[in-house]
């Protein structure tokens, strides 16, 4: 089916649900329609966000359905607001609590996003001792016991962190450079005055077509600040953005070198140049030996340019993506490379590694460390530079980090801010970019207001108009 008529049938079924009065009716039988429309949908274009919508109003029109509660919870948790999960779940679990092994699991996974971490110990707790109960349980619903165990580690972190929050302010940084799509990985000149980044947003991207989860593919767009304010984002350009993803990793200090993510290779860095006019040469594979038949996925460098700092999945790691270090030699050449050690790297991911300014304070994100949920920014200083030594690494605490991912830190030149990429309850769509820095200090924006927009809907065979709102 074309993506047209999926367009059409998913604004004929907001129009019904935005009927007076309708989503408080319980009706089992338009429940069901629903979630085989989603269904059908989610096969042919793994529209997720469309498709939870529609699971989220069929749940709410037969709180019975399992099947419809299920699927709500489920998309809440691939995509956004995840600790509206819950809800659904534990009408599942009052019905029918032996629905899935995992259930506990899942609602444990609700609560701790949603920052309810003596709830998600308690559900975590629970499906523990299901799990000791039945310990040759083997099915595809089975979450390992070292996975509670890490889940309740985080939860206790959690609690530590969320009780005892920096006085840090987090700011977005506002529509000129959010969209209502995915909009992350910022990177800065050493100025402030400019800032690239990635988008997937319909405006401006170079893609005409969208990719497999029907949303527009990855383009890099570049903004200025002019006054003390950002300007309107902008695509960098064809030189840079090719067909299919395109996503940057760092800038210079100078602003004059690019480094770029492609799949090429299994994944490769990529850089290029400002040259004379302003424009940006070709992007070129990173020479020298950084790039490996695995996956490089981000970077940073020193202002002085001679070292890098960037993740890696090769061989001989301590598990999954891995910090390095990577020097030049007499000759101008990557040549010098180094594991950053244990006391960085752990048997979980690390990555989106940034250098400050002096070159002697490390940002990065784990899935590891002592974290509260997903990737957690840490910060560790460089203690003894010949022997390549760093302090153990400090989470960056509450409100930074939360227990859904939290990575691509960049800081700048003075110390005092930095920025990244979250989702947040105030932001214009999935994630946003987001300034960080003293409560003092962080210039609060002017708030945004959501539009409200009021359509005429008529009925199709009858041509009467309907009482109806269409909130977009």
């Amino acid at each position: 089916m074309s993506k047209h008529i999926w367009s059409c049938l998913l604004t004929a079924v907001i129009c019904t649900i935005s009927l007076p009065g309708f989503a408080q009716i319980q009706d089992k039988e338009q429940s069901q329609v629903m979630v085989e429309l989603a269904g059908e949908m989610l096969k042919a274009s793994q529209a997720e966000d469309d498709v939870r919508d529609i699971m989220v109003q069929a749940a709410d029109l037969d709180t019975t359905n399992i099947q419809a509660n299920f699927e709500a919870a489920r998309l809440h948790l691939i995509t956004i607001k995840k600790y509206e999960a819950v809800k659904f779940l534990l009408r599942i679990y009052r019905q029918k609590p032996k629905y899935r092994f995992d259930l506990e699991y899942y609602i444990a996974a609700s609560y701790q996003y949603g920052l309810q971490f003596d709830k998600a110990i308690a559900f975590y707790n629970r499906y523990k001792e299901k799990l000791q109960k039945q310990p040759s349980y083997q099915g595809k619903d089975k979450v390992s016991a070292a996975t509670i165990e890490r889940k309740l580690y985080e939860c206790a972190n959690g609690k530590e962190l969320t009780a005892n929050p920096k006085p840090y302010a987090i700011v977005n940084i506002g529509p000129a450079v959010n969209s209502e799509f995915n909009d992350y990985g910022p990177v800065l000149n050493e100025k402030e005055d400019e800032i690239i980044f990635t988008s997937r947003r319909r405006d401006g991207n170079l893609n005409e077509n969208v990719f497999s989860d029907n949303k527009p593919y990855e383009d890099i767009f570049i903004s200025t600040k002019v006054n003390g304010k950002w300007t309107r984002a902008a695509n960098i350009g064809r030189t840079i953005n090719i067909p299919n993803h395109n996503s940057n990793l760092a800038i210079s200090p100078d602003g004059k070198t690019l480094f770029t993510y492609r799949d090429d290779n299994g994944g490769d860095i990529f850089v290029s140049e400002l040259k004379a006019d302003n424009s940006w040469s070709s992007p070129k594979p990173l020479p020298g030996i950084i790039n490996s038949p695995d996956m490089e996925s981000s970077v940073s460098i020193t202002p002085d340019g001679n070292t890098l700092y960037f993740a890696s999945e090769r061989p001989g790691g301590y598990g999954g993506l891995d910090i390095y270090m990577c020097t030049k030699d007499n000759r101008g050449n990557w040549s010098k490379l180094r594991n950053l050690g244990p006391t960085i790297n752990t048997e979980a991911h690390e990555d989106g590694p940034f250098i400050d300014y002096s070159g002697k304070k490390l940002y990065f994100s784990s899935r590891s460390h002592k974290g509260m949920g997903g990737y957690d920014i840490f910060e560790s200083n460089l203690i003894n530079a010949a022997k390549h030594e760093w302090s153990e690494p400090i989470n960056m605490g509450s409100p930074i980090n939360t227990p859904d991912d939290d990575i691509y830190f960049v800081g700048t030149a003075d110390g005092k801010r930095g920025y990244y990429a979250s989702v947040r309850d105030d932001g214009l769509g999935y994630l946003d970019i987001y300034t960080i820095g003293p409560k003092d200090l962080v210039q609060q924006p002017t708030r945004v207001l959501p539009m409200k927009f009021v359509v005429k809907v008529i009925d199709a065979k009858d041509n009467v108009p309907l009482e109806a709102t269409i909130e977009l």
